[in-house]
């Protein structure tokens, strides 16, 4: 019925805008998490990798050096230099790599990511908007036809009633006990005796119907 309906109606609303406030919700909370924890976490990373790769940078330099210098003395082989100059390389673009890379994230990686989750707060919130507005106007179409269909069953009650008001007055009760005749039956008309009085058949005002003869 229509009063069922309109609980169910503003139950979904209620469930449909709590759904959406937890979207919004969420999507902060994406937005904080990466700008406070997993961005911090990753710059903290490629730090430390520039780190240790200036570290090896140093170390290889360091050890390139006593090895042009043993084997100017030749106490080192070619193969042997050649292999400590292709680590002190290595060493080099490791470095670069991760300056590179923590480059990338502050330049590019952090403003796209923090572009993407404020657009999905926004989104959020204009969700949440058009969700409350929806429901709004659902819960109002719903208790509209509640209240039609309550004015509807108002109205056919009161006829009702009039109706059983009117049955009740058409009830004939007679004066005494005794025998009932039906008035056509006295009558006599050129046509002939006129047909007793049936049911569901038409009378108009005054006429006479029954006799209660003595």
């Amino acid at each position: 019925n229509s009063k069922e309906n309109f609980e169910i109606v503003k139950s979904q609303a209620i469930s449909d805008v709590n759904v959406a406030e937890l979207n919004l919700l969420f999507a902060k909370q994406d937005l904080r998490k990466y700008r406070e924890g997993e961005y911090p976490n990753q710059r903290r990373e490629y730090e430390a990798r520039i780190a240790l790769a200036d570290e090896d940078v140093q170390r290889t330099a360091e050890k390139l050096k006593w090895s042009q210098l043993l084997y100017e003395e030749k106490y080192l082989s070619a193969t042997e230099l050649q292999a400590d100059t292709l680590s002190a390389k290595k060493a080099g673009l490791d470095r670069e790599l991760a300056q590179s890379n923590l480059k990338l994230l502050e330049e590019y990686t952090y403003r796209r990511r923090v572009d993407e989750l404020g657009s999905n707060v926004t989104q959020a919130e204009m969700a949440l908007e058009r969700t409350r507005r929806k429901t709004a106007a659902d819960v109002v179409q719903a208790e509209a036809n509640l209240a039609a269909r309550e004015a509807e069953f108002i109205r056919q009650k009161e006829k009702l009633e009039k109706l059983a008001e009117q049955i009740a007055k058409a009830k004939i009760t007679a004066p005494s006990d005794g025998v009932v005749v039906y008035a056509t039956s006295a009558q006599f008309s050129w046509r002939g005796n006129t047909e007793p009085l049936a049911e569901g058949q038409q009378v108009r005002e005054r006429q006479e119907l029954i006799h209660l003869p003595t």
